[in-house]
């Protein structure tokens, strides 16, 4: 980005976006809350933060969105600015390339190849009508297809020339970091990140956000957990685990498939990853009363389960899976007056209660766990927008770093009885390989001529 006078320059606002060192400063700005955002876990829970930062980085935190670094109002400010800047920077430059891309180059003298980079020369006696024509021929043979010109002293000039089209290169960086940048804004406004938790043989047509737990995203369709699988080192740290899921969509089964860490699901631009999960107790419970009826109740957590007979409802409150060697729960019981109550059971130890007037007997029969799979749903519709201005920002940096434009001229004319040859070269990148192929035309000149000077 190279800072250009043009009929702007006297604006006061257009120099300061044309200007390189804004340029830099956005570059390390938006370089250092990068890493921020990166060191910063993103997208969890209020809570998550106060406890693990304090209350006043957690004010911070808060304040400057730091739990959604990317799509905060002032980091997508800088990126509004660098965006700017860079096409400020841009329209400045622009003239200037125009003009070089347009300039005809094969309009030259023999003087001004004399003082190219690269220049050799060759004197021959009298005219050789018959030389021109094989130092021509040998010139088009290891140079390349050629334009000619006639100059107004008889002279001729022959050029061969390629890469003019490299000074757009620079234009192609730019318009690649402007598209990354518009796919990355146009992802986050339209797309969603949010999570999943399935039991088994459960269905859920939603997400919820990562960021809001009560805000719910509808997906367009459903997804199912058919099984969820976790395997375990000797030390108790999980190996490995696997959801296997399905989806649904308008009531058919459209899509199977068993998910991985790094190893997702997507339907529908919608990606689901595997990325954690969490045990859910379950315990069975014998209920007896006193004229001998009994009932064996499955009660799994986050669930109320009832005898209507009874008019009893129980809930698990709280699962422990080794008091003293067996199993403790905490049962919520309600009846059918309203009244509620509470009572740790112990596998094995059966105890009695009151409810609805009438006494009975639990008796904690089994207990078991069961694992609810933890999915993290995104959806981003700017991800080949960010993919395609990747691709072209690779090129662009081709283009600029190794596409050059190079221009070997080749001059045939008299001075006086003399023959003159002039052979010269120039190019902006990549001097290396032009003058080994420079050299290589100046060595097959001086096999023809038999006079290299």
């Amino acid at each position: 980005m190279k800072n250009t006078k043009n009929s702007s320059g006297s604006n006061p606002v257009w120099q300061f976006f044309t200007s390189v060192r804004l340029a830099i400063f956005l570059l390390i700005i938006l370089a250092i809350t990068s890493i921020i955002g990166t060191i910063i876990p993103q997208g969890e829970s209020m809570q998550f933060y106060l406890d693990k930062y304090g209350p006043d980085m957690f004010k911070v935190i808060k304040a400057l969105k730091l739990d959604d670094t990317y799509h905060s109002w002032w980091y997508l400010t800088l990126l509004g600015l660098f965006s700017v800047n860079l096409i400020v920077c841009t329209l400045n430059r622009l003239p200037f390339t125009i003009k070089l891309f347009k300039r005809d180059y094969i309009n030259v003298t023999a003087d001004y190849l004399r003082r190219v980079t690269f220049r050799r020369e060759w004197r021959i006696s009298g005219d050789r009508p018959e030389l021109k024509e094989k130092i021509l021929e040998i010139f088009e043979k290891v140079a390349g297809s050629y334009r000619h010109k006639k100059l107004e002293n008889g002279d001729d000039v022959f050029m061969v020339e390629s890469g003019k089209w490299s000074y757009w290169g620079l234009y192609g960086l730019h318009i690649s970091i402007l598209i990354i940048f518009a796919g990355a804004v146009f992802g986050s406004v339209t797309g969603f990140k949010g999570r999943l938790m399935l039991l088994e043989g459960e269905t859920s047509d939603h997400a919820v956000a990562s960021s809001d737990p009560s805000k719910k995203i509808p997906l367009g369709f459903s997804i199912r957990c058919d099984r969820f699988f976790v395997d375990f080192y000797d030390t108790g740290a999980p190996k490995e685990f696997r959801s296997d899921l399905t989806v649904i969509d308008n009531g058919k089964e459209v899509m199977k498939k068993s998910i991985l860490v790094n190893d997702p699901l997507t339907y529908k631009g919608v990606t689901f990853y595997q990325s954690s999960y969490q045990s859910i107790p379950e315990v069975s419970v014998q209920v007896s009363d006193t004229s001998g009826a009994s009932r064996t109740l499955v009660i799994p957590a986050f669930q109320r389960v009832s005898w209507p007979e009874a008019g009893i409802t129980m809930g698990l409150m709280k699962f422990l899976p080794n008091v003293h060697g067996v199993p403790a729960v905490s049962l919520w019981i309600g009846d059918s007056t309203g009244r509620a109550d509470s009572i740790w059971l112990f596998k094995g130890g059966p105890k009695e209660i009151s409810a609805g007037g009438k006494t009975y007997k639990l008796n904690m029969i089994d207990a078991s766990e069961r694992y609810m799979t933890g999915l993290q749903v995104k959806k981003d519709p700017g991800v080949w927008i960010v993919w395609l201005g990747c691709t072209a920002l690779i090129l662009g940096f081709a283009i600029v770093f190794w596409v050059g434009h190079r221009r070997t001229w080749l001059y045939l004319g008299q001075d006086g009885k003399d023959m003159v040859v002039l052979l010269g070269g120039q190019t902006n990148k990549n001097r290396l390989k032009f003058e080994q192929d420079f050299e290589a035309v100046a060595q097959a000149i001086d096999e023809v001529t038999g006079e290299g000077r």
